[in-house]
């Protein structure tokens, strides 16, 4: 093989493994229900597109959505109940990933020591 050949050959495969590696990076959010208040919904809307996709996450669950790089995306977070001496406030918060990047969202309950305060009880 002429030097001249073999250095295209070379070149070409170079370039078709960088393609293929750019377009194998992935750009998502990563959910982590680590809530007391059973399963989450996260509703995510594309700013731009408006195009809304909605996911549940079991407690002790993961979900990944993948997303286009470099766009906001909103996503609110809502659960089906509020346990006993535990804060599970919905969430709506707006973000932006880059390209091939995965931003890693942990959701967490929060226990209120206010609300397990022992009420008090009339002296007879």
């Amino acid at each position: 093989m002429k030097p001249r050949r073999l250095f295209l050959t070379l070149a070409l495969f170079v370039a078709l493994s960088l393609v293929l590696s750019a377009c194998a990076q992935k750009t998502s959010l990563r959910f982590s229900n680590a809530t007391e208040c059973g399963a989450a919904t996260i509703t995510l809307t594309n700013a731009d597109t408006g195009n809304v996709s909605e996911v549940t996450v079991a407690p002790g669950k993961d979900a990944e959505i993948e997303i286009e790089p470099n766009v906001d995306y909103n996503y609110e977070v809502t659960y089906p109940r509020q346990p006993d001496y535990t804060v599970c406030d919905s969430k709506r918060v707006t973000t932006k990933v880059s390209r091939g990047q995965t931003l890693n969202i942990r959701l967490e309950s929060v226990r209120d020591p206010a609300l397990a305060q022992p009420t008090p009880t009339s002296a007879e």
